[in-house]
């Protein structure tokens, strides 16, 4: 009998088919794996056959350009005309390097997406160089880094913006200082002036063009940083008067300004500064909201809440108001009311006259025109005597010492506290102020008046190096920074604070009022 001989040829090639197959699920499973890894990470894989011209793309394709990967497959000129034509040529340059030096790259450029808008890709690569199963190949994973350059742009525009704050705010200080000298010498000019000469009233122009300048100064901090607040009473139809000016000037010659103001508008609460600061934001608004010309009508007059309402969700309560309103009548003669209520400067300035117990509304008329009211807390109670009519400019001799770096205003302030009879003496810097105290045990003035913002030594270090070599002493800071007056509050509640610029009345008024304490303490 013959027996049978096994087929090894056949059993061989058997075996190593079903190898081959296991390998090839192998390598597909990783590929998918990778694909799968790609699209979590929400980048795009594009493998490029060289010498076929074939492209292949996976991964977030759809996400990043709302492009599906079969609509671009094939040659790589179709990928090229989803890049900016700007970028092209760069782009064209840095694969030809690459295919002529091999190694990795890396690209970035705009790319346009399939509703035709453009996003920022980062495409990073390597050069596969040709073997016996492939072709030369590129493969890359690119990264949509949109999000991440436009936060870039941000933190940029913050940097810039926060030098300028601090550039704006020492412009602030030295021009505030400035005004302290011109307001107050025109104080004491007019102290020592007849009343009825003419030359009194030029002084006063010159004190109210000061004043006024102080108060562009404040507006002009304002944009850096918050300045402290400071109420009291304020007369609205002055103010609405005064910036007239500049209010035509930021609405621009295709905006007519339209003021009418009631003869006898009440005194309202609040800050002068932060008030003028929101019709400023409301002047731009209205530019913004009519950008091709029209009118803004304002008008003043009062209002009594007989009951309390709901306005802008915050409760207006009942009580006298004074009631501005702005109607804005664009050339187009449609309604801007939409565009004011999504008005970034709208907001800023309905935020400011909220903190000033005020309401803004933002309404339409009869005739359905856009209109903004603003109801202003009116003075209940006869406002109270300026400090420098209060406090009598006679009082008791005392030793003061007189710390600041600005020459101009240093020579204003003695020149003030001597005419009320104290000894003044003075330093330049914190470090001269201190070395009073370093070089004479018995040195022990009644009071120290220092500015808070110097070279080498600022105002508040001075004083707490003071405070304990000689405890008890009084101190009274100054500054024109805004927020020195809320740093001083923080660190020492007990020191009394003069906001420059400041009138003599003001300087007269503090200092008497600490060196009073001073004396009812000894």
């Amino acid at each position: 009998m013959i027996e049978a001989t096994p087929n090894i040829s056949a059993a061989g090639s058997g075996f190593v088919e079903e190898e081959f197959t296991a390998e090839l699920r192998k390598q597909r499973q990783w590929k998918l794996r990778a694909v799968c890894a790609i699209q979590s990470a929400e980048q795009i894989l594009r493998e490029w056959d060289i010498s076929t011209d074939e492209t292949i793309y996976s991964g977030a394709m759809e996400w990043i350009l709302g492009i599906f990967p079969h609509e671009i497959a094939g040659q790589f000129e179709i990928w090229m005309l989803l890049i900016h034509p700007d970028d092209r040529a760069a782009y064209r340059k840095e694969i030809e390097r690459v295919l002529s030096e091999g190694g990795p790259f890396q690209a970035e450029y705009r790319a346009r997406k399939k509703n035709g808008h453009y996003t920022v890709l980062l495409e990073r690569g390597y050069f596969v160089a040709s073997t016996e199963d492939s072709g030369v190949a590129l493969c890359s994973v690119i990264t949509d880094v949109s999000e991440l350059r436009e936060m870039e742009a941000r933190l940029v525009r913050s940097h810039r913006a926060e030098a300028f704050s601090k550039l704006t705010g020492g412009v602030a200080h030295d021009f505030n200082n400035m005004l302290s000298v011109v307001i107050g010498y025109s104080q004491i000019l007019m102290d020592e002036m007849p009343e009825a000469s003419e030359l009194t009233g030029f002084v006063k122009e010159i004190e109210k063009a000061a004043h006024r300048a102080s108060s562009l100064t404040n507006q002009l901090l304002s944009f850096s940083n918050p300045p402290a607040i400071r109420r009291g009473s304020v007369n609205i139809g002055e103010l609405l008067n005064n910036v007239v000016k500049m209010l035509n000037r930021l609405l621009g010659e295709q905006i007519e300004l339209v003021i009418e103001i009631a003869t006898k508008l009440p005194l309202v609460q609040g800050d002068r500064d932060q008030i003028e600061q929101a019709f400023i934001n409301l002047a731009v608004a209205a530019r913004e909201a009519m950008p091709h010309g029209g009118k803004l009508q304002i008008k003043g007059g009062v209002e009594d809440v007989q009951l309390a309402r709901i306005i802008s969700e915050k409760t207006l309560p009942s009580g006298e108001y004074a009631r501005i309103s702005l109607k804005f009548m664009p050339k187009s003669g449609r309604s801007v009311t939409r565009t004011l209520e999504k008005n970034r400067n709208i907001a800023t300035a309905s935020a400011v006259i909220g903190e000033n117990y005020g309401r803004l509304q933002i309404l339409q008329d009869s005739e359905g025109l856009s209109c903004l009211n603003i109801f202003l807390s009116a003075v209940q109670t006869e406002p109270s005597k300026p400090e420098s009519e209060a406090q009598p400019k006679t009082m008791a001799p005392a030793t003061i010492l007189l710390v600041e770096d600005d020459s101009a205003i240093r020579n204003f302030a003695r020149t003030v506290l001597q005419r009320l009879g104290h000894r003044v003496i003075e330093a330049d810097d914190g470090q001269t102020a201190l070395s009073y105290f370093e070089d004479s045990n018995s040195f022990a003035p009644d009071l120290v008046f220092t500015d808070m913002v110097m070279p080498q030594m600022g105002g508040l270090q001075l004083a707490h190096k003071i405070e304990k070599k000689r405890p008890g002493t009084s101190f009274l800071l100054t500054s024109g920074y805004p927020d020195q007056q809320e740093l001083a509050k923080e660190h020492e509640p007990d020191y009394e604070f003069l906001r420059k610029p400041y009138a003599v009345g003001d300087l007269i008024s503090k200092v008497g009022s600490l060196l009073q304490g001073r004396s009812a303490q000894q």
